[in-house]
């Protein structure tokens, strides 16, 4: 491990000496660790915090904060715990990251009986799986926030324990369709508030850069596998009912709040005291109003364009406004302080952080594409009964098990990103064109096209998931990792919500003719894949390691005059 490590989240010195150092020179750790001791100091009394009132926030804490190294990350307490109980929390932070993917993906095999349940009109169905992905969408980044600046734990625990009250209540509420959508909303803010503390604390339970890249590419897989098993156990609980995948989803949530209460221990906030600019100042709740404002705009036009006409008022009007305010949001965003920014202007001195970002938007398209347009075709096309639609996609999801699993024996699909980009890319077009020609997987077709492209499909898209959103999260420094793992997430949905509404706009008024709307939707997905895989190829640079990388972004962070903290101090 590199012994440069810089400040997480302090100003460097702008001396020629400190700009020319690189991650290679010999520098003795106990020096470096007295200027790091040194800067801090300097900088909280330039804040108006004195020696001894650093000295006294950092005792009520045992989380790391403003002045901790790469290597104080690998004394932290969290790092500290034992590999079993670390590795069953992790366990409870996929199975809340399975939960909520498991939200938008099971709920498309029940949309038809509960719209009849709550008396939802035809062209109001699509609101049972936007009211959560919507909201879930819009809160990612201030999650990743509150997870940066509060105890993460607190905001895990009590968005997972939110999420499965809220799950309860609404398998009662089927009778009011306000009601039943309204929960519906809460729960994607819920299930929002997981994520990103799952992956801040993830980051800071496994420090070592390998052992790290493997445990983030589990929790990645978890929502991975929860795209298609969720599936799968609403297909189960609709046996019976569909509220009881509500209520299966609320047991879940509760049991496991419960036990991660008494396994995680509290370590406190990263944040350190500044007189000048309160705690509630760097929630940057301007900048969140902007950023939701945008992204529930261009989501509802995407919703609402192949319902009622991509020439209608209800997709013009929210489209033109969303480009406005992201516009405006990223304009906001360069212009205040770093450290008091939802998504600092900073995380773009982070080594492929643009391509890493745009590669983000593969996997998940090729999951919500194919899965909604095969469960909605095998139920009107050939009548099957939900569980056994979940059966005929299960494949997608043992492959993405099998493929996460493997990166734990062969990490080079994490840590050799060009490769897998490309070999995961080529699996998904072979997928894609396999699909445009499986005539809806009538017959033998379905074992002669659609399981080999469910097998192929889920492979590379797993792959290139971890290409893109693992190296983004573990190239970040540590103290960015809430914003990093939240960032990947909006990424993904907007991804899902632009290639869901394409393939809509194919559908018309049904899927009757598998010709017109699935090889639509399906050339779509190749040009769609095969221009974000280029991108990635053409302009990857190879990092360094991840402490390399981490020095390196807080010295651009600082040549560029960046204010003191990256995110969290």
């Amino acid at each position: 491990m590199s012994e440069h490590s810089t400040l997480a989240g302090s100003p460097l010195p702008h001396t020629n000496a400190m700009n020319e150092k690189t991650p290679q020179d010999n520098v003795d750790n106990s020096t470096l660790v007295n200027q790091n001791g040194a800067i801090a100091a300097e900088q909280a009394k330039r804040e108006g915090v004195t020696d001894q009132e650093a000295q006294l926030e950092r005792s009520k804490s045992k989380q790391l904060r403003e002045g901790a190294s790469d290597a104080d990350h690998h004394n932290s307490p969290l790092a500290q715990l034992g590999q079993a109980r670390k590795n069953f929390l992790l366990f409870i932070f996929s199975v809340a990251t399975f939960i909520d993917i498991c939200n938008v993906s099971g709920v498309a095999v029940a949309v038809a009986q509960i719209s009849v349940d709550i008396k939802l009109d035809t062209s109001q169905i699509v609101w049972i799986i936007t009211s959560y992905s919507l909201c879930f969408a819009a809160f990612l980044l201030f999650a990743g926030r509150l997870s940066d600046l509060f105890p993460a734990q607190i905001v895990f625990e009590g968005g997972f324990f939110v999420l499965g009250i809220l799950s309860l209540v609404t398998s009662f509420v089927t009778s009011n369709k306000y009601g039943f959508l309204i929960l519906r909303g809460l729960g994607g803010i819920a299930g929002a508030m997981t994520i990103p503390s799952a992956y801040h604390l993830t980051v800071h339970m496994f420090p070592e850069p390998a052992e790290q890249q493997g445990k983030l590419a589990l929790l990645g897989m978890a929502g991975a596998i929860g795209n298609v098993l969720g599936l799968v156990l609403a297909g189960i609980c609709m046996l019976a009912n569909y509220r009881w995948f509500f209520r299966v989803l609320a047991i879940l949530c509760v049991l496991f709040t419960v036990i991660c209460f008494f396994l995680l221990p509290f370590t406190g906030s990263t944040y350190m005291p500044d007189p000048n600019t309160p705690r509630w100042k760097r929630l940057d709740i301007i900048g969140v109003l902007i950023m939701m404002g945008s992204l529930i705009t261009f989501i509802l036009a995407l919703t609402q364009g192949p319902i009622d006409g991509w020439g209608s008022a209800s997709f013009i009007a929210p489209f033109v406004l969303a480009f406005p305010l992201a516009i405006a949001f990223f304009f906001w965003e360069s212009k205040i302080p770093p450290k008091s920014a939802v998504l600092p202007s900073s995380v773009w001195q982070i080594t492929n952080i643009i391509i890493a970002s745009l590669a983000v938007g593969i996997a998940f398209p090729f999951w919500a594409t194919s899965q909604l347009l095969y469960a909605t075709w095998f139920q009107q096309a050939f009548g099957w009964k939900p569980i056994h639609v979940a059966a005929a996609i299960l494949p997608q999801g043992i492959m993405g098990l099998i493929v996460g699993g493997l990166t734990q024996a062969v990490p080079q699909i994490i840590t050799k990103p060009r490769w897998s980009m490309a070999i995961g890319g080529l699996l998904i077009i072979a997928a894609e064109l396999l699909q445009v020609f499986s005539d809806g997987g009538a017959g033998k077709d379905y074992w002669k096209y659609c399981f080999p492209a469910f097998i192929l499909g889920s492979a590379g898209a797993v792959v290139t998931y971890f290409a893109s959103a693992i190296n983004l999260i573990s190239y970040c420094p540590p103290e960015m990792a809430g914003v990093a793992g939240a960032w990947t997430q909006v990424l993904a949905q907007i991804a899902g919500a632009i290639t869901l509404a394409v393939q809509a706009s194919f559908e018309g008024d049904g899927i009757a003719d598998w010709k017109l709307v699935g090889r639509r939707s399906f050339y779509f997905q190749i040009a769609w894949t095969a221009i974000l895989v280029i991108q990635y190829l053409v302009f990857y640079k190879t990092p360094g390691t991840p402490e390399e990388e981490h020095e390196a972004a807080r010295r651009r962070i600082a040549a560029k005059g960046g204010d003191s903290g990256v995110i969290a101090t």
